[in-house]
Parts: structure tokens; C-alpha cells; sequence
């Protein structure tokens, strides 16, 4: 058995009151020279055909590719009107940028876009690098509040698709159709250029929720998104300390993470199942550690050959851990005659956590 690094304590309470029954919030739209911000789901989407965001002179900003640099049509006329040399990690040997694409939209409203840009070994790649963003203003004072457009469309409102925060926290969960402020759960709603939400009070039925309680592991838990099946409703339990209070639904883990500073682990949802929550149950989940490995190995004569890309980590509830930043060091691993139960191998990775 293994068990998780060893890390303090760290989280971020989100709450406060919202004044009245509903409130509007204006949002206005940032782009991000230094991009901080982890997306539960982070993608990348090709860049040969130009970036596809709809704007009054087409559905595209072109951009052609020249050796390592690329030009862009950065207002949408037509016209490559930039040229992009970007920086080359020494190291990794990937090309990184950002680009900030503007224009005016069918509806006659100024348009700002942030692009992040790489390139790698599979080509050149892109991806928001802005949010909208505004306050809810509550008695306690504002809540920052940002949306990203995550799947790279141009639109602000697709529920369990798009991302958002609410808080401080660089940790990002789905747009979600609720959110909670001050214990109290409010219903979200948001224009598709994501220049205002609108909250109201939540009238449904609900379920009380913690995931934090019993995260049995040395370590601390920064993010856990999760998901409603239907994708309506989404938050991040690691944000809050004990129990929370849901709508009512099936709900899946998506993602988290454990660590602090630049000590990091992933959680997938590995072999984890979905699971219901009905109207005023109180429902405690048990998982974390220990972490137990499954792996993948070759034997060949006396000797048992298995490489540390082949090994995962699983915890009590099937959740898995990966990508274990820095390299640390690694678990011992004895392999074992099953029917005399010899020692065959003691095995160290050259890296791991």
C-alpha cells in the first residue's frame, strides 16, 4: 500500500450573502498575460484552419502558418495583419505565445478574444487565455466571479461545458446552473456573450454533500470538480470544509488535485462509480488513502521488466492519482512468487511519488 505525499493545509471559502431574492451581475472580459487559471477540463484545439469565432465580417479569424512563426488576422477583415514569433522552451523545445484577437460581433458590440498558443511535436495549438469577470456584491463584501469559455466557441453559457470560478481560487469548476453563497444555493443564469449573470434563489430539492470530512490522505485536497450527469450543475469540494448543500442527482468526479506550491497530483476518476443524491439525504464519501498500484509488467527468464508509464495509482473509492509533479521519491515495489510467495524483484523507479 502506498500512501499519499505529505502536504498543509490549504483551501477557500467562497461564501457570502446575496442581499436580495435575485441580482444581476455585470461581467466585463479580461484576457491573462500569465495564465494561472486550472480548467477542469483542459483542451487544446487545432490551429491549421485558423481560429473559429464568430464575429460580423465571417466565423473565423484566419491565421497561416510560416516556419515557427504565425500571422493572424487579428480583426477579422481578412487581412494578416500580425506577425507572431514566439518563445522556444530550451528544455521542452515547445513554442509558446498569446495573441488577442478583436472585432465587432453581428449584434454590433465590441469583441475581445485572448489566445493562448503553443506548438509541440503534433503541431501548432490554441486556447482561451481571458475570462469575463465581475463581483457579486454581498453585505460581506464582493465575491470575484469568472467565466471562461472553455471549449473555445466565442460563448459564455454552456452549462457543464464552459468553466467558471467563484472566489479567489484559481481552481475552475463547469459552468454550473447553481452555485452556493453564503450556505445558500443560488440558480445561475448567463447571457451567451457572458456580459451578465443573473442569481436567484434556488427553490428545489436538495442533498447535503462532504467529500472533504473524510478524505483520509497526508496530504491536502486544493480541487475536487464534480459533475451532475446532466451536466447542469457542477462544484468544487475542495473549495469548502464539510458538508454542502446540492440539488439533488446523479454526480461523478471529474477531476481534482492534491498539493501545495509547486507540489502537485491529479485526480481522475479512474474506476470511481457515479452516485445519486435524493432529496434531503445527508451523504458522507469515503476515499483517499491508502493508494494501491496496478501495473503492467514483462518477464522474461529470472527477471520482471515494468516501466513507471505503466503503473497506476488508485485510491480507497477507485479514484486515481497521476501526473505527480515534482518527480519525487519513488515507492518500493517486491514482486512475489504468488504460489511459494518467493521474493522475485525488489524494484525502485527512477521517479515517482
Amino acid at each position: 500500500m502506498l500512501r499519499l505525499c505529505c502536504f498543509a493545509l490549504l483551501f477557500v471559502v467562497v461564501g457570502t450573502a446575496v442581499a436580495a431574492d435575485s441580482a444581476a451581475v455585470d461581467l466585463r472580459y479580461r484576457s491573462y498575460r500569465n495564465w494561472t487559471i486550472n480548467l477542469p477540463s483542459s483542451g487544446w484545439f487545432e490551429l491549421n484552419d485558423g481560429i473559429r469565432l464568430r464575429h460580423a465580417n465571417g466565423d473565423r479569424f484566419a491565421v497561416a502558418i510560416e516556419g515557427n512563426s504565425l500571422r493572424f488576422d487579428t480583426d477579422g477583415d481578412g487581412t494578416l495583419d500580425r506577425t507572431i514569433k514566439p518563445l522556444v522552451d530550451p528544455d521542452t523545445k515547445v513554442s509558446t505565445s498569446r495573441v488577442i484577437l478583436s472585432a465587432i460581433t453581428a449584434e454590433g458590440k465590441e469583441f475581445r478574444y485572448a489566445v493562448r498558443l503553443r506548438k509541440d511535436a503534433a503541431g501548432w495549438e490554441w486556447a482561451p487565455g481571458g475570462a469575463m469577470i465581475g463581483n457579486i456584491q454581498t453585505a460581506a463584501g464582493p465575491i470575484p466571479v469568472r467565466i471562461i469559455d472553455q471549449n473555445g466557441n466565442g460563448l459564455f453559457d454552456d452549462f457543464g461545458i464552459d468553466a467558471m470560478i467563484v472566489g479567489s481560487s484559481n481552481e475552475a469548476m463547469f459552468l454550473s446552473k447553481t452555485i452556493v453563497v453564503d450556505n445558500q444555493l443560488q440558480e445561475v443564469t448567463v447571457t451567451p456573450d457572458g456580459s451578465r449573470i443573473t442569481l436567484a434563489k434556488y427553490s428545489g430539492a436538495t442533498a447535503k454533500f462532504d467529500m472533504t470530512t473524510s478524505f483520509d490522505a497526508k496530504a491536502v485536497l486544493l480541487s475536487t470538480i464534480v459533475r451532475s450527469s446532466d451536466g447542469r450543475n457542477s462544484f468544487d469540494f475542495g473549495a469548502v470544509d464539510g458538508p454542502l448543500e446540492v440539488p439533488v442527482g446523479t454526480y461523478e468526479v471529474v477531476t481534482g488535485a492534491v498539493g501545495l506550491g509547486s507540489h502537485r497530483v491529479q485526480i481522475g476518476a479512474g474506476q470511481m462509480k457515479p452516485f445519486k443524491l435524493d432529496a434531503d439525504q445527508v451523504q458522507t464519501f469515503d476515499w483517499g488513502g491508502p493508494v494501491h498500484s496496478e501495473f503492467k509488467f514483462a518477464r522474461q527468464g529470472g527477471q520482471v521488466q515494468f516501466s513507471p508509464q505503466m503503473i497506476w495509482y488508485f485510491g480507497k473509492a477507485g479514484e486515481e492519482y497521476f501526473n505527480w509533479t515534482p518527480i519525487g521519491k519513488s515507492p518500493q515495489f517486491t514482486v512475489r512468487n504468488a504460489t511459494t510467495g518467493a521474493l522475485l524483484q525488489v524494484a525502485i523507479l527512477p521517479g515517482s511519488c
